[in-house]
């Protein structure tokens, strides 16, 4: 399934996560689709893919010493509006 994270800091552990995020490989279960970091404040956002919550729960606690993670489901939009489109129907 596909998710999108928004990771929030202190301003005060900038440096830390800068080094961690150099220093980070490749979790297992996860696939990076895609990560963005907001130059005008403290949050970094990334899309990635899980195989299931036991890694994406892995790939996430590693981080939560530095900050709060949010974790959306997310789905192209095409896709998300025919289910939705479908699940209208059934109502």
């Amino acid at each position: 399934m596909l998710f999108m994270a928004i990771f929030s800091y202190s301003p005060e552990d900038r440096n830390l996560v800068i080094e961690r995020g150099m220093e980070s490989g490749k979790a297992a279960g996860v696939t990076v689709k895609g990560e963005w970091f907001d130059v005008s404040g403290h949050r970094v956002f990334r899309l990635f893919e899980a195989d299931d919550d036991a890694h994406l729960t892995s790939s996430i606690y590693s981080w939560t010493d530095l900050g709060v993670a949010e974790i959306i489901p997310v789905m192209e939009t095409e896709k998300a509006l025919k289910l939705l489109k479908r699940a209208g129907k059934k109502s």
